[in-house]
């Protein structure tokens, strides 16, 4: 059976998290608009029931606005729209040209922003929800992950924002964050992760060379080792899924989904920590550590109310 009164757009869904959300909805009852670029994928998620595949690339507004047609004339309006296409690339900032650089802020920034545009009005009307699929990366960053997560941390922003703005109108909106998630996302950004490092001029050619030998030296992450940075394990897409449902059919959603492993979450929160000392550092605050404890608390308190 489909749940008309729901439906739930998912964009980027020929794979990984996209796909993974689109088959759930689907099972849930929901009419789902899944958006692909390739015909090979309509064909494949057409098989799937309470799913209609739309053929658009978040980066061409025409394709949009075609997709906006669709589903306006299947009449059932729009309750959801999880922004979940995204690319992502490595390497250094030298080898990065500016058509690489606007295409990678085209799809993780102005994307979500086309879609919520086209949409808006529909969302309003049905009271419904906005889920941006973000990444740790929208609070953290690393040596070769410069343009990648310049575009998460545009898109925290962007939600925050966004949030503010379409609250008043019914219109709830989150950001859900993950850490590594198995999917193909990797396969995906290989080619041009490693055309990047092959392409680095001195000074940085040698330590690029590096890398490269790195990538070609990697093996399965040890599941008797503790996780590190050299020994990721990413979780199952379905914890993804998990706190999409809560941003979506939640009474109360939360603004933040924080998702992946402990070590993970550890890394943002210490980055967190970092930033609130570093800013704490200047002539008109200085707070002792009581007083950072007594603002935390606070904080804490007020979240319970």
């Amino acid at each position: 059976m489909t749940n008309l009164s729901q439906p739930v757009l998912v964009t980027g869904a020929s794979s990984g998290i996209g796909n993974h959300l689109t088959r759930r909805l689907a099972e849930r009852g929901h009419l789902v608009f899944a958006t692909v670029r390739k015909e090979s994928d309509v064909d494949a998620l057409s098989e799937i029931e309470n799913v209609t595949p739309l053929l658009m690339d978040v980066r061409d507004s025409s394709q949009v606005q075609s997709a906006f047609k669709q589903v306006t004339e299947a009449g059932y309006g729009l309750y959801g729209l999880v922004n979940n296409a995204g690319v992502g690339e490595l390497g250094l900032f030298d080898t990065w040209t500016d058509e690489e650089m606007y295409d990678i802020f085209n799809v993780n920034v102005f994307g979500p922003h086309r879609m919520t545009n086209a949409f808006v009005r529909l969302l309003i009307e049905s009271k419904g929800r906005i889920v941006n699929i973000g990444s740790q990366g929208g609070t953290i960053t690393s040596k070769y992950y410069g343009p990648y997560t310049m575009t998460k941390h545009a898109l925290e922003a962007y939600t925050v924002a966004l949030h503010a703005e379409l609250e008043p109108y019914g219109v709830q909106v989150s950001v859900v964050q993950p850490g590594g998630i198995i999917s193909n996302i990797g396969e995906n950004m290989q080619a041009g992760t490693l055309a990047h490092f092959q392409r680095a001029q001195p000074p940085f050619k040698e330590e690029a060379e590096l890398v490269l030998q790195s990538f070609a030296e990697e093996s399965e992450p040890n599941p008797d080792e503790p996780e590190s940075a050299t020994n990721r394990k990413p979780s199952s897409p379905e914890i993804v899924w998990e706190a999409v449902q809560d941003a979506l059919f939640a009474e109360k959603p939360k603004l933040r989904y924080l998702v992946g492993t402990h070590w993970e979450g550890n890394r943002v929160l210490n980055a967190l920590i970092a930033k609130l000392l570093d800013e704490n550092d200047n002539p008109q605050h200085n707070y002792s550590r009581d007083e950072l404890i007594e603002l935390l608390d606070r904080h804490m308190a007020e979240r319970t109310l």
